[in-house]
């Protein structure tokens, strides 16, 4: 009896137990990464269409995710869109209009609502942003600021300085891979801000990409925008002496060879960084952490590759702001949707996912019901913010849907005074060269646009 007694008990004790890991499993909050390319333009990924880029690696996470064909970033900067994405909310609010600027005081990011919930939070790659990664919540950093050379890098490593041998990029995945295995070993989820140099230019304003790289692409195959010709008659005229174009003509553009020959370089990079990922992808596979992990890959703004005759990016047209964005994870579906999606809506879509309420200051929306399929009644339009003076732009408001873009650009940062006005059919009309301001038949858009924009300045003199 007593043998049976004990039996009896010892079964209760094991049942209960693995009861209660059950329970454990379905309430443990999952792991993070987030991937931020740098300068990658929608069609940089072989999954968006590009018959000619190589990206394997990219393409086949891609194959299994919720893909996002009409994300964009709210300000096309590399430091503007990195606090936007961090904060959720526009530079406007969170001081960040400038390259290295910093966050206005009392902003907190992401990484601090994850660490204050119980994440182990680490950060990889660019940082551009003022303040250090360890003052921004991040547990571990391994870092390099702005923009440089791609051999040779000085990098913060912990706290440790000193200049790498190796590709910045490949050094910064490989210790991006050494904190997942070192998180992985711990009962607390994880929080990975991987960001990327490339394809953003070397500090030489070149794509220094391997010469066998190089040597899988033809230049002749390459693409070439139908509108390089542009001759700006029907935009802004201070974008005749814009850096965009004065540096697109040191590149050789409009010359047809010449953007080529550029976009074989710019293609080769991509590739290279597509080898880098690589090894985190393989690095989660092999840990066996896809069924508690999600991973985001997106890019800080799109890139200009001859459009209009332009090259770089911050201007508000379509290469400039559209950027590639998927998500995959646990019981994700893959699929496409054309929700019109910003950067501002990640840090309301990581917290959602690790189980925090969102501040109310927060200006995106989590993407967590869209990514579930669930039905939702989804933004039409959103306002993107050109302020700052990079490159000699003007301050513009632009508002974009999927059927039409609307561009304000302002005399000064004042946004009192309106300059000019473009409205571009997107369906027409996707390379955005022919300006409709004037037209009977756009007049309810340009009208509707207003209102958001005035909207969006009251929301600016707010903050």
């Amino acid at each position: 009896m007593k043998n049976f007694l004990t039996l009896a008990l010892n079964l209760f004790l094991a049942t209960s137990t693995f009861g209660y890991q059950q329970d454990l499993l379905a309430i443990r909050k999952p792991n993070i990464i987030f991937i931020y390319a740098d300068d990658l333009r929608f069609d940089g990924v072989g999954i968006n269409g590009n018959q000619q880029i190589l990206t394997p690696m990219l393409d086949r996470l891609a194959s299994k995710s919720v893909r996002f064909n009409q994300a964009n970033v709210v300000f096309s900067l590399c430091s503007p869109s990195r606090a936007s994405l961090l904060t959720g909310r526009y530079g406007s609010a969170n001081g960040v209009l400038e390259l290295g600027s910093d966050l206005n005081a009392g902003e907190r990011t992401i990484a601090q609502y994850l660490k204050d919930a119980g994440y182990h939070t680490g950060m990889s790659g660019k940082w551009h942003i003022g303040r250090e990664p360890k003052a921004a919540g991040f547990d571990f950093s391994v870092f390099f600021r702005g923009n440089g050379t791609y051999y040779g890098r000085t990098i913060n490593d912990e706290g440790t300085v000193g200049k790498v041998d190796e590709h910045c990029d490949l050094y910064c995945v490989e210790r991006a891979v050494d904190f997942i295995k070192e998180a992985a070993k711990n009962d607390a989820p994880f929080f990975l801000f991987h960001n990327t140099q490339l394809p953003h230019m070397n500090g030489d304003l070149i794509w220094d990409a391997r010469k066998e790289t190089k040597d899988r692409y033809e230049v002749s195959e390459m693409p070439v925008a139908a509108n390089r010709l542009d001759d700006l008659s029907d935009k802004p005229e201070y974008l005749k002496s814009v850096r965009n174009l004065s540096q697109a003509k040191v590149y050789g553009y409009p010359d047809e060879q010449a953007i080529q020959k550029h976009t074989r370089d710019y293609y080769s990079v991509i590739t290279e960084m597509d080898e880098y990922l690589g090894l985190l992808f393989q690095t989660i596979d092999d840990l066996g952490l896809k069924e508690n992990t999600y991973v985001f890959f997106m890019s800080d703004n799109g890139w200009m590759l001859g459009d209009h005759g332009f090259t770089s990016k911050v201007l508000p047209y379509r290469p400039s702001t559209r950027v590639p964005l998927f998500v995959i994870g646990p019981n994700i579906q893959p699929t496409d949707l054309d929700h019109l999606v910003v950067n501002i809506d990640m840090a309301p879509t990581i917290l959602e996912l690790a189980g925090i309420s969102a501040p109310s200051n927060m200006h995106g929306r989590s993407l967590l019901p869209l990514i579930n399929g669930d039905p939702v009644d989804w933004r039409e339009s959103f306002v993107y913010e050109g302020l700052g003076t990079y490159g000699g732009a003007l301050p513009n408001l632009t508002v974009i849907n999927k059927d039409f873009r609307y561009i304000e650009t302002f005399e000064n940062n004042l946004l009192d005074n309106v300059i000019f006005q473009e409205l571009y059919d997107q369906n027409t009309d996707p390379m955005e060269v022919n300006n409709l301001m004037g037209s009977e038949t756009v007049t309810s858009k340009v009208t509707e646009a207003q209102k958001l924009i005035m909207e969006h300045k009251k929301m600016i003199n707010r903050h």
